[in-house]
């Protein structure tokens, strides 16, 4: 059950109030913060060119105006600029961006932001777009399942989910990272999505897979 706790009004943080279970990314929001806005920058062009390989591949078949993007967790305020501009630019429409975290504090004075724990299905739906970067390592591993199916959830038809990973949580041999984050068990999530039917195709980019689901 979800309780919108404000009004949606531009430069407003929304609240849905939900069950959310422990994830360590607190630490992980103050170290954003303290980067500078050429670092931000940086990691948003890595992103940008990620997203470019990816649409070179695949991109969501229906055309809508505005395309509707689902991010699923965003470790600074500046990203969300970023993340509307590079998916306006690289899909040449305009874009409606939601932004979906854990916490929203600090994320604070952006639009369409709502505080939501993204294993439990995704409020509004129909999104053309899912986008989830180097997200599962923040999360419990025996939730991952339930992050990649509500991506899939929410998307309207032809819309894509795509989830990226960095080398590291896919090739550690401990379920335990450094830092309180999580293996990912990708072939774990390949075959239940083969079970469910679900088509997907696995990319190999700079600095690890992505998998991007398509829905029919």
């Amino acid at each position: 059950m979800f309780r919108m706790t404000n009004h949606l009004r531009r430069s407003q943080v929304v609240v849905f109030r939900d069950k959310i279970g422990h994830m360590t990314i607190s630490s992980y929001h103050q170290q954003f913060q303290a980067q500078s806005d050429q670092e931000v920058q940086n990691k948003a062009n890595a992103k940008e060119a990620e997203l470019l390989e990816i649409f070179s591949h695949v991109k969501p078949s229906e055309s809508h105006d505005p395309i509707k993007v689902a991010v699923l967790g965003c470790g600074d305020k500046r990203l969300v600029a970023h993340h509307r501009v590079m998916f306006s630019k690289l899909l040449n429409h305009e874009v409606e961006l939601t932004t979906f975290d854990l916490t929203a504090e600090h994320l604070a004075g952006e639009d369409r932001v709502f505080e939501h724990d993204c294993t439990l299905p995704l409020p509004f739906g129909h999104f053309n777009i899912t986008y989830a970067h180097v997200l599962m390592k923040f999360i419990e591993t025996n939730k991952h399942w339930s992050l990649v199916k509500n991506s899939y959830d929410a998307l309207a038809p032809g819309g894509i989910a795509i989830h990226i990973f960095d080398q590291e949580e896919i090739d550690a041999q401990n379920p335990q990272l450094p830092g309180g984050h999580y293996a990912v068990d990708l072939e774990d999530i390949k075959k239940k999505l083969e079970g469910e039917h679900i088509e997907y195709i696995q990319l190999q980019l700079k600095y690890g897979p992505a998998i991007i689901l398509k829905k029919d």
